[in-house]
């Protein structure tokens, strides 16, 4: 992967328990928070931009339970929502990226304003349009001049050189809420290119690893080994039409059993399904893997958590949990953490407090151990300074 080529800032504005969030994200960002505080919330506004880009912005709506399971309600009434993002491209350009999107009668819906701005590299010319009540307020070459109610613009200018990369990076950022139960059953044939969502062609995607790159297959059943001691190799397995995993567990001194994927714990294939999606061989510019803690024995999460890391040097990657043991990693940054708290049905996102930060870095308690002790403090002030604008003066570029 590219490192240059990340997500530097999201702003959602409106979007279920989300007001109006302003998030930075470094390379390996943890979201943190206790169930139902809005961690989902934030991951789902990214997703809904991929989404929109990739079909329409009815069908993400649909998919959703339809424009008011979405839109943010205040003092009862229904208000318009919308998502900025700011991307680093190659070469030190940037994108700013921005829609908003309007609540109708009835259901319906239009995009209220759209807007993206380009630069390619530090002083160079900027590239931008912007849509108004779906029509251009600067015409494209090549472009009508009229977008449809249900379509984001993006879509339709991501034939232009200046915007393509804009549009590749949004719809390649990848989600995982894996499945357990859906990585045991028997599959259909895949490419194996991306791991899909739940893991449901784990098999396929483990296949193309060990055929294109032996050492990273080498390295994933290694890592593997470390969270399940005794499992020792994972392989892909044709059963016909079907596919499915079998592993090889170590039960003595020259003796190993074979397993298939059903008759595995949830917690070894969650393990898997991670590792797959850190090793698959299109790495996405942008994962996101939602609370890896889940099945896995905690005296494991050490090693899940180093995974992820490492996956850092292919990938952007975005991660929420409510568990210490997750936060015992002392490799974990504080100016990696976000805490994400709620109040009266308001979700706030916001880097720790300075005196957090320093009895962290003073090693006075871990991270885990403060979460634990629910004292882990949010920076208020920092909070409340951001606007969360979503048609501001756009960002430039700027030497890290």
């Amino acid at each position: 992967m590219d490192r240059e080529r990340r997500l530097r800032r999201v702003t959602v504005k409106n979007y279920k328990s989300l007001a109006d969030a302003v998030v930075d994200l470094e390379q390996f960002t943890v979201l943190v928070g206790p169930n139902g505080s809005g961690k989902s919330n934030f991951v789902d506004a990214l997703r809904f931009v991929g989404d929109c880009l990739k079909t329409s912005i009815s069908l993400a709506l649909q998919n959703r339970g339809g424009i008011n399971a979405v839109r943010r309600h205040s003092h009862g009434h229904p208000t318009h929502f919308g998502v900025r993002l700011i991307v680093e491209l190659e070469n030190q350009g940037i994108a700013d990226y921005s829609f908003e999107i309007a609540a109708r009668q009835e259901g319906r819906f239009e995009v209220k304003g759209e807007r993206c701005v380009v630069q390619t590299s530090l002083m160079s010319e900027q590239f931008r349009y912007q849509v108004q009540n779906g029509e251009f307020t600067q015409e494209l070459p090549g472009i009508r001049p009229k977008i449809e109610a249900d379509r984001l613009a993006l879509s339709v200018v991501s034939g232009v050189e200046e915007f393509r990369p804009v549009y590749d990076f949004l719809t390649s950022m990848t989600f995982y809420a894996l499945a357990p139960d859906r990585i045991r059953q028997l599959q259909d044939p895949d490419p194996g290119e991306v791991l899909a969502r739940d893991g449901s062609n784990a098999a396929a995607v483990l296949r193309e690893i060990e055929t294109r790159d032996k050492d990273r297959y080498d390295r994933l059943c290694r890592l593997l080994s470390k969270v399940v001691p005794g499992t020792s190799q994972a392989a892909y397995v044709s059963l016909g039409q079907k596919a499915t995993l079998r592993f090889k567990q170590d039960v003595g001194p020259g003796a190993a059993w074979n397993f298939n994927a059903l008759n595995m714990s949830d917690g070894t294939l969650r393990t898997l399904g991670i590792l797959l999606a850190v090793y698959q061989v299109s790495a996405p510019p942008f994962i996101v893997v939602e609370e890896p803690e889940a099945t896995i024995h905690p005296a494991a999460l050490d090693v899940v958590v180093d995974i992820l890391r490492d996956g850092t040097a292919r990938s952007q990657i975005l991660v929420t949990t409510h568990s210490p043991d997750v936060l015992d990693n002392r490799k974990i940054g504080d100016d990696e953490l976000r805490l994400v708290t709620s109040s009266s049905g308001r979700t706030t996102i916001a880097p720790l407090s300075q005196i957090t930060r320093k009895v962290i870095r003073d090693r006075l308690y871990g991270a885990g151990d403060l979460l634990r002790m629910e004292e882990l403090r949010p920076d208020e002030s920092a909070a409340r300074a951001r606007q969360a604008s979503l048609f501001g003066a756009p960002e430039s570029a700027t030497v890290e």
